[in-house]
């Protein structure tokens, strides 16, 4: 048991750039790898401003560094240190799970030319399609290196020490789940469409998320009896009305009056444009998600369905980027919106009628 790594050298030996920061957003500890990123010792880091050190084009991101719930991950982005340019950086932020004083910044620096990846036409441009198929094959074998690494030092650490190999799992697990969702964004497959009532998904996805819940939840409803059958891939319908439901779930989580509603309806003016052409294509029947939750954010309603945009504290900001995907690959829309008098939100669903 002697010769394995300590937790100290696991963190000095991480190939990324890796600085903790305390509840004053001051740097506490950095890696090798940071001091050689900001050009300083970890003598001249630490104890000072994070935002000092490091700044960001983007003001999502200028923000996370400064906000202490602030739980984000960004691609591809400029960074610069000490006020000059860096080059493009993947970038994370997020509170130690064992304790939510601290925080970890990780930056990884990019290749100047970038990774090679497939592009796509219309909204589907912003989805990398080779190069989370190749993050996953050549990251994963290395993630569970590293948390069976971290799994035998628990054996050989005390207590206080053994909360550092327990980050190190949590964090390799969430890694691992994030690899997975974006392997889903990056799926081709056509989607596999058939007439459904539409009424009887719903359903189905609203008894899942109330049952998880023991009867302490109530999603109500509002349908039209007499809506057609739609044309829809049974399995990502249910994944896209959960993660809507869910969603509505968490907004509505502090409110003393909780209020999730579905309501269906048929709207004979819908119609949306093809992405490539001047056609338009019909999608009558719609779906709406409502709640009485705060809602999104005015800096962030235009980024909602963009991948790592997310307004949980502790979300990876995948979940409604692949709600939006699963319903262009079944020719349908998506769309957020203030209901009414701006103090509900909701998502509408619109998606094209069988036969």
């Amino acid at each position: 048991m002697n010769d394995l790594p300590s937790a100290e050298q696991i963190f000095a030996g991480l190939p990324d750039v890796l600085l903790i920061i305390d509840e004053h957003h001051k740097i506490a500890k950095v890696n090798p790898v940071a001091e050689s990123f900001v050009g300083q010792s970890a003598r001249h880091l630490i104890g000072t401003h994070i935002a000092e050190q490091i700044q960001f084009q983007d003001n999502r991101l200028v923000k996370a560094l400064v906000d202490r719930d602030a739980n984000l991950a960004a691609r591809r982005v400029p960074v610069s240190v000490k006020g000059r340019e860096a080059g493009l950086v993947n970038f994370d932020i997020h509170a130690v799970p064992t304790d939510q004083r601290w925080r970890i910044v990780s930056i990884a620096p990019l290749p100047a030319g970038g990774p090679v990846v497939e592009k796509l036409s219309g909204e589907q441009d912003q989805f990398s399609v080779r190069a989370p198929d190749i993050l996953g094959h050549e990251i994963k074998n290395p993630l569970a290196a590293i948390k069976g690494a971290a799994q035998l030092l628990d054996r050989s650490l005390d207590e206080e020490q053994r909360s550092l190999t327990n980050m190190i799992k949590v964090e390799v697990e969430r890694i691992a789940s994030l690899l997975d969702r974006m392997q889903s964004l990056s799926t081709k497959q056509p989607a596999k469409v058939q007439a459904v009532n539409v009424h009887s998904l719903i359903d189905r996805a609203r008894q899942a998320i109330e049952t998880a819940y023991n009867g302490d939840l109530k999603i109500s409803d509002r349908f039209d009896p007499s809506l057609p059958e739609v044309l829809v891939d049974p399995d990502a319908m249910m994944q896209v009305l959960t993660n809507l439901l869910s969603n509505a779930v968490d907004a509505t989580r502090n409110m003393d009056c909780r209020d999730i509603q579905v309501i269906t309806r048929y709207s004979f003016g819908a119609a949306f444009s093809v992405h490539g052409s001047d056609q338009m294509v019909r999608l009558p029947v719609e779906i709406i998600v409502k709640d009485n939750g705060p809602g999104v954010s005015k800096e962030l309603e235009q980024e909602i369905f963009s991948p790592f945009v997310s307004t949980k504290t502790d979300g990876q900001g995948l979940g409604l980027a692949l709600v939006r995907k699963l319903m262009n690959d079944m020719n349908g829309r998506v769309r957020y919106e203030r209901a009414g008098d701006a103090k509900d939100t909701q998502f509408i669903l619109f998606l094209p009628v069988a036969g």
